[in-house]
This record gives structure tokens, C-alpha cells and sequence, in this order.
């Protein structure tokens, strides 16, 4: 008799490699705005570092965050047991950081800001990510 194999949910992996890979380059654009490079963008503007720092107040945790995303993303393809606790470590924090960030809005044109966008939705796949993996969790064992 064959075994059944597990079936993981495809759309929060990919979404977790997404998010994971924004958070890395953000990460880097960051890093890289803090040691001068501008990359051909205008530093002194203050409208273009406020959108450079949308992922939070340390670029190289944003990219150490979006590498572990991209880690536990790939694991969950495979089922394997560590990407799964990965996965809500990473979830949680993604969901807190961004929430963080969207705390800072109210009174804030914040919606003018395409990069916004994406803490909005990276706080959606944070919370609604891990509130699935804490349903399946079975999958995993």
C-alpha cells in the first residue's frame, strides 16, 4: 500500500518566498542608503527616505527576516518539519514589524507611498499565514 503524500499549501509558500524576497531587497536598498549609496535615488529627499525605511528601522534585520521567509517557504514545499516552526517564527515577526510600521500612519498620507502597500499586505500574509499554520500544524509532524 502506498503512503499518502502530504499536500502543503502551495499559495502561503509562494506568498512566503514573495514577501521574503521584497523584504531582502528592501533590506539591501536599505543598508545600502545608510552606508551612502544612492543608487541614482535622491537621499536628501525626505519623501524618498521615508519610503526607503518602510521595512523597518534596520535593514539588515529586514533582509535576515526575508532570507529566513525564503528558507522556511522552500522547506514548506518539502514538508519538512523545521520549515514549519520557521514558518510562525517568521510569520509572527513579519506581522509584528509590519505592524509596527502601520501604527506610525495614522494621520500620514500613507497611501501615497507605493511601498505602503506592500506592509499592508505583508501584515495580511504575517497573520493570516500564521493563523494557518497553527490550524495545520499535523502536516508537519
Amino acid at each position: 500500500m502506498s503512503e499518502k503524500k502530504k499536500d502543503s499549501n502551495e499559495l502561503l509558500n509562494i506568498l512566503m518566498i514573495i514577501i521574503g524576497a521584497l523584504f531582502v531587497l528592501m533590506g539591501v536598498i536599505n543598508l545600502l542608503a545608510w552606508a551612502g549609496v544612492s543608487l541614482g535615488i535622491d537621499l536628501s529627499d525626505p519623501y524618498v527616505v521615508a519610503t526607503l525605511s518602510i521595512f523597518g528601522p534596520s535593514g539588515l534585520v529586514s533582509a535576515i527576516l526575508g532570507f529566513w521567509c525564503i528558507v522556511s517557504g522552500i522547506g514548506m514545499f518539502r514538508e519538512e518539519e523545521y520549515a514549519m516552526g520557521m514558518g510562525l517564527v517568521v510569520l509572527s515577526v513579519m506581522a509584528v514589524q509590519t505592524l509596527a510600521v502601520m501604527l506610525s500612519w495614522p494621520g500620514t498620507n500613507w497611501y501615497e507611498v507605493w511601498p505602503n502597500y506592500i506592509i499592508l499586505v505583508a501584515f495580511i500574509i504575517g497573520t493570516a499565514g500564521f493563523i494557518w499554520l497553527l490550524f495545520t500544524y499535523k502536516r508537519y509532524d
